[in-house]
């Protein structure tokens, strides 16, 4: 097995060899996994309600930190073309 070989622009065609929820490329070695599932406790969550204040409480503090978020991206973005300014 070559596992932890790095192969530059592999395209896996030389096909795959399954066994054990893992496929592993012949070639390279890269590994995919198909035997899991969610990594969620069975059943539904518990849906949470909070009353009025703690409700609008939530929504301001959300509003805020969507508000931040776009303040912070602004600088990010690359500027505007000098002849569009």
């Amino acid at each position: 097995m070559k596992a932890g070989r790095i192969a530059d622009r592999c395209a896996h065609r030389s096909g795959w060899r399954h066994s054990g929820g893992e496929a592993c490329c012949e070639t390279c070695g890269a590994r995919r996994f198909s035997d899991y599932g969610a990594l969620r406790p069975a059943g539904l969550p518990r849906v949470v309600t909070p009353d009025g204040p703690a409700r609008l409480a939530a929504d301001r503090a959300a509003a805020g930190w969507v508000g931040e978020a776009m303040r912070r991206r602004r600088g990010r973005v690359r500027p505007p073309c000098p002849a569009h300014r």
